[in-house]
């Protein structure tokens, strides 16, 4: 026991031994040590995180941490062996934040940032340890880098944060401390350590209520509901021979595109709102008292224009063809007409499908594979993600990044000023419901049939999810498994998502050819070909169900 104690104070005195050789030279250590790798090895293994397997693969960092618990803590059975290097605050947990503290160190050291670093208390550790960041050289070094910005930049008012008792980063949910800042630096009345208290709770509570302010702050989802930022981050990938750029805010203007375009022309909420104010209004008894209300449908539907909720400029509103001309350059979705000067990105569906396709095979082979962390390839997926990433980084650009976010506020502008407007909500759903029941209910309208909210709004939102990361995306990022399980659920179901519009569609088209066929009957004519459900058939055996 007093050699493990005087290791490190040997000075290469020959009489005294390793820590191996103390395991190999004590027969109950020594068995606990076996007892451990087989613990390992045959059932623990799959269930650990990154940085435990790390740390497990040093052999001489495996055997301090036996002989810790064997001859420090006194554990001399395998159970209380291994709750020692699992649980305990001095056993693995100790010994990767001393890794990620002195690999943070040796990052600052290297950026030469002037900032106090040589204490785990100082704030940029602690926020560094907050992130839990892999020890993975792709991954690592970005993070510390991040931090070390987001510190350099938000200084000031992080420094006010972490002074105050009441909201500080202890006390606000994570996600809305980027747009407390934000908040804070755009505040008309100067936020000092004397008024933040006060003003800490009216900031927290407008966010809460105005989900945009996150979005604007560049918040959780990592969009932007205005305009693009004019610092448009890049992402470098080492393509063998030479280096392809990445503009990450074109993918993300797509991802937001994507959502839009979904919900706004698919599930026909811009068509929705017309026929609501052209048509159902005219004809309904709808009483129009709330003076904002009557001023937001005026300005939509005499003056073709609206207010963005962000910032409260009037803004023109889209066009159909100009909306379609969009989709048709980024995703080649619709019919809509394009002028000579537009690129229409035939490759999308190409490279979307390839990747449905991949992330349906991982998913099967993880299902069928007893290790999938170990056995199963990720290069296919990432190779999928890469080449989509490419491709919208290319086609997502110039007046696209323009009109996306217009889209999206006119969308935004429908659903929360109009549809969800407690008064149209009351009238035309007097029974319950949300704006989501005021869609459905003038669909059925317009459409004489129902919507398929729930469905398209899983596809909206899933897609959204699946553009978001492959913007974010770089081979770091699926070395984290939560990263690459995320990415890998969303994928899944939008597989579903996508199943249940074939078949929503599939009993659509059946239940017009039993109309017809009972048209047919009634008439007595028997014998005519159906051509017209002759080529719907054959239009329909030849539907790519991943065509948008």
């Amino acid at each position: 026991m007093e050699n493990i104690y005087n290791i490190s104070t040997s000075d290469g005195n020959a009489s005294l031994q390793t820590i191996e050789e103390y395991i190999d030279a004590t027969a109950a250590l020594s068995l606990l040590k076996y007892s451990f790798n087989t613990q390992i090895n045959e059932s623990l293994w799959t269930n650990l995180d990154s940085n435990t397997k790390t740390i497990l693969n040093y052999p001489a960092v495996v055997d301090y941490l036996l002989a810790y618990s064997f001859v420090i803590a006194g554990n001399t059975e395998i159970n209380g062996l291994v709750n020692f290097v699992f649980g305990n605050i001095s056993g693995l947990r100790n010994i990767v934040k001393y890794a990620q503290i002195s690999a943070a160190r040796q990052y600052i050291n290297a950026e030469k940032v002037d900032v106090h670093y040589n204490s785990s208390d100082d704030f940029i550790i602690k926020s560094i340890l907050s992130a839990n960041p892999a020890l993975s050289s792709l991954s690592f070094g970005p993070l510390v880098h991040g931090k070390l910005e987001d510190y350099i930049t938000n200084s000031k008012e992080l420094s006010l944060i972490d002074s105050s008792t009441l909201y500080n980063r202890t006390t606000i949910p994570p996600q809305l401390i980027q747009p407390l800042i934000y908040e804070i630096k755009n505040s008309v009345i100067p936020v000092t350590k004397a008024n933040y208290d006060s003003l800490a709770p009216i900031f927290l509570n407008d966010i809460k209520n105005n989900p945009s302010l996150i979005d604007a702050s560049g918040g959780t989802n990592g969009t932007s509901s205005t305009q693009p930022s004019s610092n448009f981050d890049v992402t470098f990938l080492d393509d063998q021979a030479s280096i392809v750029k990445i503009a990450v805010d074109n993918i993300r203007c797509a991802a937001q595109m994507f959502y839009s375009m979904t919900l706004g022309d698919e599930l026909n909420i811009f068509d929705v709102m017309n026929y609501f104010t052209h048509k159902f209004m005219i004809r309904g008894s709808i009483q129009i008292s709330d003076n904002t209300l009557r001023e937001d449908l005026q300005l939509y539907v005499f003056s073709n224009k609206l207010t963005n909720i962000t910032n409260g400029k009037i803004i023109d509103r889209t066009r159909p063809a100009e909306r379609h001309m969009f989709y048709k350059q980024v995703f080649n979705y619709s019919s809509g007409q394009i002028t000579e000067d537009v690129i229409v990105n035939k490759e999308f569906k190409k490279f979307f499908r390839i990747l449905i396709m991949e992330g349906a095979k991982y998913i099967q082979r993880a299902q069928e594979s007893p290790n999938p962390e170990s056995y199963v390839s990720r290069q296919p997926v990432m190779q999928a993600v890469e080449d989509l990433q490419y491709n919208l980084s290319t086609h997502c650009s110039g007046m696209a990044n323009v009109i996306t976010p217009i889209i999206y506020e006119e969308l935004n502008f429908i659903i929360k000023r109009i549809l969800n407007h407690p008064e149209v909500v009351q009238q035309l759903v007097p029974a319950g419901g949300t704006w989501w029941k005021v869609v459905e209910l003038l669909y059925e309208g317009m459409k004489q049939q129902r919507p398929k909210t729930t469905i398209l709004y899983n596809k909206a939102k899933l897609g959204f999810e699946i553009f978001n990361s492959i913007a974010n995306y770089s081979p770091a990022t699926f070395e984290d498994d939560k990263n690459f399980s995320d990415f890998i659920s969303n994928v899944d179901a939008y597989i579903i998502t996508q199943a249940q519009l074939q078949a929503s569609d599939d009993d659509d088209e059946n239940d017009k050819d039993r109309g017809r066929n009972r048209y047919r009957s009634q008439d007595g004519d028997h014998n005519k070909p159906d051509d017209q459900s002759k080529e719907s058939a054959d239009t329909g055996s030849g539907k790519d169900e991943w065509a948008f």
